[in-house]
């Protein structure tokens, strides 16, 4: 496993977050989340934007190794790996009855972050 690469798909997926939660969908995540702008500039996004930075990082790392040690095509592994992870939390998000937008949005985020892992471990490993 090359944890340089692990950690660089992890900042990566940072940036793919970046762009997803404002360019891409921020008006619709703010709203399907029930907060505005105000809110938003109120608070500061400092201790959000590290933790997030690093569990995108230890998510890519165990990515990683998961991949490299199931005994199967690599997205095909991958796929499993977004599928249980996607599958856990969609179960949270019917009990606390978010909106299915929501649940695309955020979801379909995790998808394709776990995939830029998932091709990062088949392009260097």
């Amino acid at each position: 496993m090359n944890i340089i690469i692990a950690l660089l798909a992890g900042l990566v997926a940072f940036a793919v977050g970046a762009l997803w939660y404002s360019v891409l969908f921020g008006k619709v995540w703010m709203e399907a989340v029930g907060i505005n702008s105000e809110t938003v500039q109120k608070s500061s996004p400092i201790t959000p934007m590290i933790v997030t930075l690093i569990a995108e990082m230890a998510v890519a790392v165990v990515v990683s190794f998961v991949l490299i040690h199931l005994d199967l095509n690599i997205y095909l592994g991958g796929l499993l790996v977004a599928g249980i992870a996607i599958l856990s939390a969609i179960k949270n998000y019917m009990f606390e009855m978010k909106p299915f937008r929501l649940i695309l949005i955020n979801e379909s985020y995790k998808l394709i972050t776990i995939m830029i892992m998932t091709t990062s471990v088949a392009l260097f490993s």
